[in-house]
């Protein structure tokens, strides 16, 4: 009897060590499973960093060779209904001075077709591919012109916006004593200033003869309006600020390799 029990506690102890492997494998399966699944996901809702090849940057770069091109990344950056759900979110800023040129890649979840058919009464939710998209200037100014390519992945449509005639380098010499600064640099020299009640602006360091530059255009928004109510009057389903002057604006070195050469990407003219 003794040597019956003693097998069976070794039946026993040898269960719970195969019962402790499949438990083992079962939680390292779960979480490869939950980690690739956020993984997938999270590569689903990233764009890729794409710059459109257009006449006017390829007259620049045949001409020349190169060309500067600035990146920033968009100081809003989601935007959300007014139940808190995403709808809209815009990833990356070029902007060319020589072709006069911002590009803005923007990306949204198809399920927000279902929030315009619900805005509209419609009967049906519209095509995947129905926003009407604007920049607009801090000087009221609206840029109505653009190209765009896009493509789907999972559950999201990312766009590349290419607006023209955008000129962010356009300023206005002014002079300021220190004392007028709204911020002043520790050597004394103004990097800032509030102007009159039309807004402000936001000046670049000063020179040591206190001459300074008001940038006329200092913060440029893109709104989106669904393509059968473009009214410039009403409030856009989104209004995200694409640049602004107080961040970071970066010289992209090598932006070459960014540049669809190639014409992976179908470009499409609006207006």
């Amino acid at each position: 009897m003794a040597e019956e029990y003693t097998d069976y506690e070794g039946m026993q102890a040898n269960s719970h060590k195969v019962l402790k492997t499949v438990l083992k494998i079962i939680v390292i399966a779960l979480i490869l499973f939950v980690y690739g699944a956020v993984m997938i996901r999270s590569c689903a809702r990233k764009p890729e960093k794409h710059i459109l090849y257009s006449d006017a940057l390829k007259a620049e770069l045949d001409e020349h060779g190169d060309v500067d091109i600035y990146y920033q990344s968009p100081y809003d950056k989601i935007n959300r209904n007014d139940e808190g759900t995403f709808q809209f979110s815009i990833s990356d800023c070029y902007y060319i001075p020589a072709t006069k040129q911002l590009q803005v890649t923007v990306r949204y979840n198809l399920a927000v077709l279902n929030d315009v058919k619900d805005k509209y009464g419609l009967k049906e939710a519209p095509a995947d591919d129905c926003f009407d998209y604007s920049l607009l200037f801090e000087d009221g100014v609206r840029e109505l012109s653009y190209s765009y390519s896009s493509y789907i992945s999972g559950r999201y449509r990312f766009i590349y916006l290419l607006f023209d005639n955008v000129d962010l380098d356009e300023y206005t010499s002014v002079h300021y004593e220190p004392e007028d600064a709204a911020i002043t640099a520790s050597n004394g020299r103004i990097i800032a200033h509030e102007t009159d009640a039309n807004g402000k602006n936001i000046l670049y360091e000063t020179d040591e003869n206190g001459d300074a530059k008001v940038y006329t255009r200092t913060f440029v928004s893109l709104e989106t309006y669904y393509i059968d109510d473009v009214n410039y009057s009403k409030q856009p389903l989104s209004s995200l600020m694409v640049f602004n002057r107080l961040y970071n604006f970066e010289r992209v070195s090598d932006y070459k390799k960014l540049i669809d050469f190639n014409g992976k990407f179908p470009v499409t003219r609006v207006r």
